[in-house]
């Protein structure tokens, strides 16, 4: 029993897939054979916005994306699967209900249990297939064929700024495929006083096409900060100590470990004494990797009071952010 009810289902579905429209219908149309253009080929505008951090520009793409739509149409092979369909259909159908052959239908009935496994799959199988295809296949199936863009030459478009006040230029595309460097825009447009601390920016590209006005928004990301630069300071007095009036040195080297060059690198001297106050030192530029080394002679006076001498230096760069102080005791003796 278990095996014929397993029969019965796969002759069913054998029918639909072998018999039906519905999946005729479904492979032409993949297929592109089958069916008709329901429109001309339209012309769909393609605007692409996007940013490329490297160099802080915007990448513009406009182009005219040709497309149509076409769907199913009513074939020789459809009419030829379905009158079969039916034909396969009436035939089960009149050899299951004229039982004696008298064209008289007023005393015979259906016999669907004496009916065989592929008769029921015929009765049950094509109508199913056929309301299907009726019901969801023709109907709704449409399929849209796209063709190869075409990048828009001398196009107009417009970037601006629509959080400060939609400060804008006018452009024209020249290839389709445009960069917009955000140094330059901002050149362009003046570069406004209330512009220059701002590293964020939102911009707006629009551009109309067939009557109709596109839109694209793009919030730039804030640039990077700059990485602190990491450099060594070995500070080393000639002498560890002295005697009031004598000449001492103080040697500093300092060695750039940083990934980046130091620019206009200088130490200034402090200390309560005035000997060894005030002092500046250039050290100028420091490439990534390499070091420079700067002395200091201060002279010492006969009346200087035995006590230690501790002088601090402070070192600056106008690029790398540097901003390190260290110490340096000089021990005096009698």
């Amino acid at each position: 029993m278990k095996q014929n009810v397993v029969l019965f289902i796969l002759s069913v579905l054998l029918i639909i897939n072998a018999l039906g429209c519905s999946v005729v219908r479904f492979t032409e149309t993949r297929m592109m054979e089958g069916v008709k253009k329901i429109n001309k080929t339209e012309l769909k505008l393609d605007f692409q916005l996007d940013y490329n951090p490297t160099n802080r520009s915007l990448s513009i793409n406009l182009a005219h994306q040709p497309y149509s739509i076409y769907k199913p149409k009513i074939s020789l092979i459809d009419l030829g699967v379905g009158l079969a369909s039916l034909g396969i259909l009436g035939k089960v159908f009149y050899d299951n209900w004229d039982h004696d052959n008298t064209f008289d239908f007023t005393d015979d009935t259906f016999d669907w249990t004496g009916s065989e496994w592929w008769e029921k799959a015929v009765l049950i199988g094509v109508p199913i297939d056929i309301l299907l295809y009726w019901t969801f296949s023709y109907p709704i199936d449409r399929k849209m064929v796209k063709f190869q863009s075409q990048p828009l030459e001398k196009h107009p478009y417009r970037v601006e700024l629509p959080n400060h006040g939609n400060l804008g230029i006018d452009y024209t595309t020249k290839t389709g495929i445009e960069q917009i460097g955000i140094r330059k825009f901002l050149s362009d447009l003046g570069n406004p006083e209330y512009l220059r601390d701002v590293n964020s920016f939102r911009f707006r590209v629009s551009t109309e096409d067939s009557g109709k006005m596109y839109r694209k928004y793009y919030t730039t990301p804030p640039p990077p900060p700059p990485p602190i630069p990491i450099i060594k300071i070995n500070a080393k007095w000639g002498k560890p100590s002295i005697r009031p009036g004598d000449k001492v040195v103080l040697k500093i080297t300092v060695e750039n470990s940083s990934e980046s060059d130091l620019t206009n690198l200088t130490a200034k001297t402090s200390s309560t004494n005035l000997h060894f106050n005030n002092w500046e030192l250039q050290f100028g530029n420091i490439a990534q990797g390499k070091s420079a080394t700067r002395s200091i002679g201060f002279s010492t006076d006969t009346e200087m009071p035995t006590h230690n001498i501790t002088v601090k230096l402070r070192f600056k760069s106008s690029t790398g952010d540097v901003d390190q102080e260290i110490s340096e005791t000089l021990f005096i003796t009698r």
